[in-house]
């Protein structure tokens, strides 16, 4: 098998010229593959981030979503800047905006993809799907002949390291579905359940209700511990930040691999063959989601910006040079005396991320095989005399 093409440009810029800085590379970039072989001219064309949360700041900076929302104008297309519900929809707009993303600054509509109360989704069955045999696709990404999916690359809870895959799985989908039920949920629990609560563990330190966005927890100190079914949507912040042990997500971490990538196979099967591409950016690549209300300092350097065709082929390069930076002093894995290269999201995060590389395989979602193409500048356009 001929491996998969994922072009990188670098995030040092050692010569002091526009052409050398990373937005006028992301521009090479965007050349040298050419969208219009993606991308219709007239097509709508969602451009699929991750809007942030208060308090999470390392998201793409929207100078690198207004240079693709161009790219994507220049050959024809129609792109709008979308993600799904996190918070309720009118809220997440709000933090879309605080977080920088606007008509104004990303040069397209923002656009919530699976409507302002997370309903608007179209159910998909998974071919192939053991765990999620099916899942509700948020209409506005279903409906999309194209799109070009720009992921934040960085650790997550669940996974151990978030980058298209995830964005594409857990930002994919709706919330919830016509009826209100759990969708997006389905990835990270079994059975439709909320996390367990273990009493003896509580210290009632509040700090589970406090992160809940959808304000799903009421707790009475020594008293009472209740979440809301009607509201709950599964998410695991509460358990992530429960600093007792007294919380745990129904789901073992084989299991959120596979329901993850099932997820994501639901999302890309809405689309036809060749129509999908992927931006990595291995950028302020911090321990914790852009889902939660902090950002803690990069656990490597910058390292840059990836494309490809291949959502696995660009998982695997972004591992391998995440893997193969030296981690930084005053991050989370110089506090767990990690110095090496080497893993670096499994020995921090104690998740492994090629559990979902391999369900990727499996599931026929692309090639961990790739040729990797390293651009040095954007070419210069000759002036006229």
């Amino acid at each position: 098998m001929t491996p998969s093409k994922v072009y990188f440009v670098s995030a040092r810029a050692p010569i002091w010229e526009y052409e050398y800085s990373l937005p006028a590379k992301l521009e090479e970039l965007l050349k040298v593959t050419g969208l219009s072989k993606y991308i219709n001219p007239g097509e709508y064309v969602p451009i699929k981030v991750h809007f942030g949360s208060e308090g999470a700041f390392r998201v793409i900076r929207p100078i690198f979503i207004r240079k693709v929302v161009e790219g994507v104008k220049a050959v024809g297309g129609e792109p709008f800047v979308t993600d799904t519900t996190r918070y309720p929809g009118l809220q997440y707009l709000e933090i879309a905006a605080a977080n920088g993303f606007t008509h104004l600054t990303c040069g397209a509509p923002i656009v919530i993809a699976d409507g302002v109360f997370g309903r608007d989704n179209i159910p998909v069955k998974v071919k192939g799907g053991e765990l999620i045999k099916e899942i509700g696709v948020a209409s506005t990404i279903h409906d999309a002949p194209a799109m070009i999916v720009m992921s934040h690359c960085k650790g997550h809870i669940g996974p151990g390291y978030g980058g298209a895959l995830k964005n594409v799985a857990m930002g994919g989908v709706g919330t919830r579905t016509r009826n209100n039920d759990t969708n997006r949920g389905n990835i990270h629990t079994l059975e439709d359940r909320p996390p367990d609560w273990i009493q003896e563990n509580c210290s009632w330190c509040l700090r589970c209700e406090e992160i809940c966005p959808k304000k799903a927890i009421t707790i009475k100190p020594k008293v009472e511990w209740r979440v809301n079914l009607s509201l709950c949507d599964r998410c695991g912040r509460c358990v992530r930040v429960c600093p007792s042990d007294a919380l745990s997500m129904p789901i073992t971490e084989p299991l959120f691999a596979q329901g993850m990538v099932e997820a994501a196979k639901a999302v890309l099967q809405t689309f036809s063959p060749g129509k999908v591409l992927y931006l990595n950016f291995a950028l302020e690549i911090q321990p914790e989601c852009d889902c939660m209300p902090m950002a803690d300092t990069p656990l490597v350097q910058d390292q840059g910006i990836l494309l490809s065709d291949d959502i696995v082929a660009i998982e695997q390069a972004t591992l391998d040079l995440i893997n193969q930076a030296q981690p930084l002093p005053q991050s989370r894995a110089f506090d767990k005396k990690i110095t090496d290269p080497g893993n670096l999201f499994y020995r921090v995060l104690g998740r492994n991320p090629d559990l979902v590389m391999e369900w990727a395989v499996k599931l026929g979602l692309g090639s961990r095989e790739y040729e990797l193409i390293t651009i040095r500048r954007k070419r210069k356009v000759a002036r006229k005399k």
